[in-house]
C-alpha cells in the first residue's frame, strides 16, 4: 500500500511541475478542482466562491477584480445532485468596484455510487449551461463537461477533472476548448483539530478542440498553493495562485481564492 500511494503522490507531483507554464486570463468565477462532495438526498447545501486579483500584467482591466458566486447544491438522490450558481463581480475598470450580475449557471452532477471504504477510487461527471456576461464569454452563454477522478488513501487525496468547454451559439466566436484540472493533498490534522489540509492545485488549459490557423490556441496554466479545513462547522478553501508568461497584456499574476462551505 505504501507503495502505491508514493507511486500516486510522485506521479502528482511530476506532473505538476513538469508541464510547461503558461497563461492564466481573467479568473474564473469558481476556482476549485471537483472531488467527491454530493449533497444528501433531500438536502441543500451552499458554497460562496470568491476571489481577487491583487496583481495583474500593466494595463490589464482585471487589476483589483473580485468575483462572488454563490452556489446552491441540491442532492435529488443518491446519484443526482443539482446546483445553481449565481455570478456577480467588481473592479475599478469595469463597476468602480461596486458588484454588478454577470449572469447564472444551472448543472447536474450524476455518480455511480458514493464513496466506499471498498475502493479509494471514485468517479462523477458534472455538466453545466450557463449565461454570462459578455465581457467574460463573447458568445453570451457556455456549457461545460467535467468528467470527475478522485483517491483517497490514508491521509492523501487526488483527483483530476477533465473538462470539455463550448457554447450553445451556432457560430460561436469561442472555439470549443479542453482543460485538465489537478489536486493533491495531504491531511496535517484531525477532525478534532480543524481536519487541516495542505496541498496544490493546477489548472491548465490544453487548447482549442478546432483549430484556427488565425487565432492561437489558448494555452493557459496556473497553479495553486491551497489549504482546507473546518471552522467553527464552516468549511474553508483558501488558495493563492500565480500565472507566468507576459504575452497575453490581460493576464492575471496572482489570484487569491476562498470558498466557504455554508452550515445550512
Amino acid at each position: 500500500m505504501s507503495l502505491q500511494l508514493s507511486t500516486l503522490a510522485k506521479w502528482m507531483w511530476v506532473t505538476l511541475a513538469a508541464m510547461g507554464a503558461g497563461l492564466c486570463q481573467a479568473a474564473p468565477e469558481e476556482i476549485q478542482v471537483y472531488l467527491d462532495e454530493f449533497a444528501e438526498p433531500g438536502q441543500f447545501g451552499l458554497d460562496l466562491h470568491t476571489n481577487l486579483v491583487p496583481s495583474a500584467q500593466p494595463g490589464s482591466t482585471t487589476f483589483r477584480q473580485w468575483r462572488l458566486t454563490p452556489e446552491l447544491s441540491y442532492g435529488i438522490n443518491s446519484h443526482w445532485e443539482a446546483g445553481l450558481y449565481v455570478l456577480s463581480s467588481g473592479a475599478p475598470d469595469i463597476s468602480h468596484g461596486h458588484p454588478v450580475t454577470d449572469g447564472a449557471k444551472v448543472r447536474l452532477k450524476w455518480r455511480p455510487r458514493a464513496p466506499s471504504a471498498d475502493s479509494p477510487w471514485y468517479f462523477a461527471v458534472n455538466w453545466e449551461v450557463g449565461h454570462l456576461a459578455q465581457r467574460f464569454d463573447p458568445d453570451e452563454s457556455s456549457t461545460q463537461l467535467k468528467f470527475i477522478e478522485t483517491y483517497r488513501q490514508g491521509p492523501w487525496l487526488a483527483g483530476v477533472n477533465f473538462n470539455l468547454n463550448g457554447s450553445f451559439r451556432s457560430h460561436p466566436q469561442q472555439s470549443s476548448s479542453t482543460e485538465l484540472d489537478y489536486k493533491l493533498s495531504y491531511q496535517v490534522t484531525g477532525e478534532d483539530h480543524g481536519d487541516l489540509r495542505l496541498g496544490l492545485e493546477r489548472y491548465d488549459t490544453l487548447g482549442l478542440l478546432h483549430r484556427n490557423a488565425a487565432v492561437a490556441s489558448p494555452h493557459t496554466t496556473s497553479n495553486f498553493v491551497v489549504a482546507d479545513f473546518n471552522l467553527g462547522g464552516w468549511d474553508v478553501d483558501l488558495g493563492v495562485g500565480r500565472s507566468y508568461g507576459s504575452a497575453v497584456a490581460n493576464s492575471d499574476r496572482t489570484v487569491i481564492k476562498l470558498i466557504l462551505g455554508v452550515p445550512i
